[in-house]
């Protein structure tokens, strides 16, 4: 099962030094953080922060990090089909969700390639 910690809840249970607790509480100004534990990606964090300013100094201290802004969510999810989420606390459920029991057998036919055999020229920037 995943598991959605805040950074509040992490500082508190980490002990954390001085350098490293006033980097949080940084981060923490510029608003909401929250960890994802995936239950399917064993060893792994997802970071979720509410903006970019949070996700680049994240990102330059932990380079391996998994950071998503709530700003990416929100295009990951519209450019699934889904709605846009409401809050980050909304992002941490729907990644800890379970993955579905199946998968469909077929792709539904608005993602098949098309019939024409035209290439669209965007998917090859280097020709």
């Amino acid at each position: 099962m995943s598991t959605v910690f805040t950074l509040q809840e992490v500082m508190e249970n980490d002990g954390l030094g001085p350098s490293a607790r006033a980097f949080c509480e940084a981060l923490l100004r510029q608003g909401e953080v929250l960890a994802v534990k995936l239950s399917y990606l064993p060893d792994t964090v997802l970071w979720l922060v509410t903006t970019s300013s949070q996700a680049w100094l994240m990102r330059a201290t932990q380079p391996k990090a998994v950071i998503l802004t709530f700003g990416e969510a929100t295009d990951l999810a519209m450019s699934l089909g889904d709605p846009p989420p409401a809050s980050l606390w909304q992002v941490a459920v729907e990644f800890s969700a379970p993955a579905p029991d199946s998968l469909p057998d077929s792709l539904p036919d608005s993602l098949d390639d098309p019939s024409d055999g035209s290439e669209d020229v965007a998917d090859h920037p280097w020709d």
